[in-house]
């Protein structure tokens, strides 16, 4: 049985000086600032999610390439300073998830290389700095939607201790939005359907039913971005 990302992660770090020099086929537009970078490679973590559940090859090569160009010029700006510790630990994090979802494409491990892609997406969103609150707890929460179905895909018994962390995670951040929403009484019947939904993700006992239930919060996160 393959051994799931999260695990081999430890080890693959460990390769970090073998993979800082991600080579890819063309060279992007430089972005010019730390924050435009990261939110670039959010997107582009997002969107290799849904090819790589595709197995859409092309376009998951394609998706990683642009990533791969976003990660020099992150590396580029992260060197420019190396008394930032921090953002050089962000960045070796960062080429260990691409590595994970590298060696996953080369096996045409898709599920695998999607749960990488999710999780570098995640540690986008830690990194980020959101001008609000609530702007991150909406993007968490659409990270925790995918995660939540994708580690459900790989396997649900294996995987049952993180899925209860990532619901005890979920409920809280889903808690600081609809309190944050519910400011607004207008947006009580949204508020409503996100309590619904997040109940019956708790409750559901078939992975079948937690999987639809996760792409609707992942349609509702939408609905919550177009409130903010």
């Amino acid at each position: 049985m393959k051994t799931p990302p999260f695990t081999r992660l430890a080890a693959i770090a460990l390769l970090f000086p073998l993979v800082t020099s991600i080579q890819t086929a063309t060279a992007s537009e430089p972005l010019t600032t730390i924050p435009a970078i990261l939110d670039s490679m959010e997107g582009h973590a997002e969107d290799i999610v849904d090819t790589l559940l595709a197995k859409n090859a092309t376009a998951s090569h394609q998706l990683y390439d642009q990533l791969g160009q976003e990660m020099q010029q992150l590396r580029q700006r992260v060197t420019s300073d190396p008394a930032d510790e921090r953002r050089s630990r962000e960045l070796m994090m960062a080429y260990s998830w691409m590595r994970v979802i590298d060696i996953e494409i080369t096996d045409k491990s898709w599920l695998e290389a999607a749960v990488g892609a999710n999780q570098l997406t995640g540690m986008i969103i830690q990194t980020s700095h959101f001008p609000t609150l609530m702007q991150r707890d909406v993007a968490w929460l659409d990270y925790l939607g995918r995660e939540i179905e994708l580690l459900t895909m790989e396997d649900p018994k294996a995987n049952a201790d993180l899925l209860a962390v990532r619901q005890i995670t979920l409920d809280h951040t889903w808690n600081r939005i609809s309190r944050d929403l519910i400011k607004d009484f207008r947006n009580k019947p949204l508020v409503e359907r996100g309590n619904s939904l997040l109940m019956k993700i708790e409750h559901a006992k078939k992975p079948a039913r937690t999987i639809a239930l996760a792409k609707k919060l992942l349609d509702f996160v939408d609905q919550v971005e177009k409130r903010e």
